[in-house]
């Protein structure tokens, strides 16, 4: 499963600063037309088909499914087991140039998906996203952030902080500012595991991770060791990927087959992006 953590935090801060930079409003300059009218978010497929159980030798007879296997023959039938995933809650904990940047997702093959991502001293955003909308609502410290990023004057900053700040603003997914986020809510990427399982793969000790018995498997990664935990009763699983070395980094697995809930909450404040014409929010303060 090698090669999925560490790209993990990247796709993340790129992907919300490029969508958030236009409601910067930054010199003065005029945000670009968001689009065609947004239309009603349709809601997650209800249904998830779960993979398969485990093959092999002692298959079914809890750690003893895995326990006859190598280490690339664990990784090779986990890497079958999390592709063939509907949907599954990700919480993953990173480091971004020395940053540490968390999220908690739940996510499917659609595209669909809904949490919440923190940057350290950079705040925190909400995201909903279905196949058709992406809402996103940042709080105070994260807005200060994006407008700091953007070089923007201190009093057209605390504007858009006083405009925006734990509002939800909506856009099309077709609008172009909104393609960085389909890498956020791409499952595949956080799934897939990078390639074919390394034959140096070497299993570990066998540990509980929230209530389920899971076997590690430890490979080498960039600058450091990666260790991926399977499941070791029903189908095998990831449950929990962790990177130590030059870079550090814990993703968990959970959830999985759980639909994702697009909706938005009940008298939620928000705004059509697609409504501001030429302007943008900078216009409207």
């Amino acid at each position: 499963m090698r090669s999925r953590t560490i790209g993990v935090s990247v796709l993340t801060t790129t992907a919300l600063f490029g969508l958030t930079t236009a409601c910067a409003p930054v010199g003065g300059s005029k945000a670009a037309d968001i689009g065609r009218a947004a239309r009603a978010a349709a809601p997650a497929s209800a249904g998830a088909t779960p993979p398969p159980a485990a093959k092999g030798k002692g298959a079914g007879k809890g750690t003893g499914m895995l326990a006859d296997l190598s280490g690339a023959e664990i990784l090779s039938q986990a890497h079958e087991a999390m592709r063939k995933v509907e949907s599954a809650r990700v919480v993953a904990k990173m480091h971004e140039e020395g940053s540490p940047v968390e999220f908690d997702l739940i996510l499917d093959k659609k595209g669909s998906c809904k949490g919440a991502v923190r940057y350290d001293g950079m705040g925190k955003v909400d995201l909903i996203k279905s196949t058709d909308l992406i809402h996103f609502k940042g709080d105070a410290d994260y807005w200060r952030s994006t407008a700091a990023k953007e070089h923007a004057p201190k009093k057209q900053a605390e504007a858009m902080v006083t405009m925006l700040a734990d509002r939800w603003l909506k856009m099309p997914v077709s609008d172009a500012k909104a393609s960085a986020m389909k890498h956020l809510c791409d499952m595949d990427k956080l799934t897939d595991g990078g390639g074919r399982p390394n034959p140096l793969a070497r299993k570990g000790e066998t540990v509980t991770i929230d209530g389920k018995q899971a076997l590690a498997v430890v490979t080498a990664a960039k600058n450091g060791t990666e260790t991926d935990y399977i499941a070791t009763q029903g189908t095998p699983y990831v449950l929990k990927s962790t990177v130590s070395g030059d870079e550090t980094g814990e993703i968990l697995f959970s959830d999985f087959g759980t639909p994702v809930d697009t909706a938005l909450p009940e008298g939620a404040d928000v705004l059509d992006l697609s409504k501001l014409g030429d302007g943008g929010p900078a216009e409207t303060v």
